[in-house]
C-alpha cells in the first residue's frame, strides 16, 4: 500500500497518467468511462487533494508544494484554471439540490425547477476552482455519485451518459437536520474523463516538481 512513512513510495507523476492512457482504451471498448473516470479520480484527485492538508496525519515536507499549488486553484475560477490549458470545460453544470435528493427526477433547485431542466440555474461559470474540486471531492469520498442516461434520467440499466456529484459540505449538523441541501455538480462522463486526465498531467508536471509527487 501506498502512502507510509516508512516507504519512498512510488512516484505518482509519470506512471498515473500513462496508466490511464492505457487503460482507457479497454473502458470505452467496453462502455465503462464513467466507472473508469472514478476509479482514477480516487488515485489522482482525492488522495492529493487530502494529503494536501497540512492537518493530514501523512502529510509531509514534500507535500508543501502540492498544498501550494492547490491553494492557489482558490484564486482562479474553475473555467480559468491552469490544468484545462487552453480547451477550458466542456459540458459542466452546478446547482443545488433543495428537495428530493434520494430521487433524481423529483430534484427542486433553488429556482424551484430541476437542477438539469433548460433554462434552470447554473452557477458554475463563477465558481472558483477549490469550491469546484471540493464538492467533486467529498463525493467521491462519500459515494454522492448518480449515474444518469443521455436525457439526465437514473434508469437501470441505461447507458451512462452523465455524472452527477453530490456534496453538503457546506451545511452544519443543525442545517442538516432542518434541511437536505446538497451543491450538484453534472458533467458527461467523456468530459469528467477529459478533467481527469489534464488534472493528473498538471498535478504531476507543471503544478509541482517531480520529486515532491510521492505516491501519497
Amino acid at each position: 500500500m501506498h502512502g507510509y512513512p516508512q516507504q519512498t513510495g512510488r512516484r505518482i507523476s509519470k506512471p498515473v497518467p500513462q496508466l490511464i492512457n492505457a487503460v482507457e482504451g479497454f473502458a470505452r471498448d467496453h462502455r465503462l468511462v464513467g466507472s473508469f473516470s472514478l476509479l482514477a479520480a480516487a488515485a489522482v484527485l482525492t488522495i492529493p487533494f487530502e494529503r494536501a492538508q497540512a492537518r493530514h496525519f501523512l502529510h509531509r515536507e514534500r507535500d508543501n508544494q502540492m498544498t501550494a499549488a492547490i491553494d492557489q486553484l482558490s484564486k482562479v475560477k474553475f473555467t480559468q484554471a491552469p490544468f484545462w490549458l487552453r480547451e477550458g470545460p466542456g459540458d459542466w453544470r452546478q446547482s443545488h439540490i433543495v428537495k428530493n435528493a434520494n430521487s433524481v427526477e423529483h430534484w427542486v433547485a433553488r429556482d424551484g425547477r430541476h437542477p438539469l431542466a433548460k433554462g434552470a440555474e447554473d452557477f458554475l461559470a463563477r465558481k472558483r476552482t477549490h469550491e469546484v474540486l471540493r464538492t467533486i471531492r467529498n463525493a467521491l469520498a462519500h459515494g454522492n455519485i448518480v449515474y444518469l442516461n443521455k436525457d439526465g434520467e437514473e434508469r437501470e440499466g441505461d447507458i451512462v451518459h452523465y455524472l452527477a456529484f453530490l456534496s453538503r459540505y457546506e451545511e452544519g449538523a443543525e442545517a442538516q437536520a432542518q434541511a437536505e441541501t446538497y451543491r450538484v455538480i453534472v458533467t458527461t462522463e467523456d468530459e469528467f474523463l477529459r478533467f481527469i486526465k489534464l488534472w493528473a498531467n498538471w498535478i504531476s508536471g507543471p503544478a509541482i516538481e517531480d520529486r515532491d509527487m510521492q505516491a501519497a
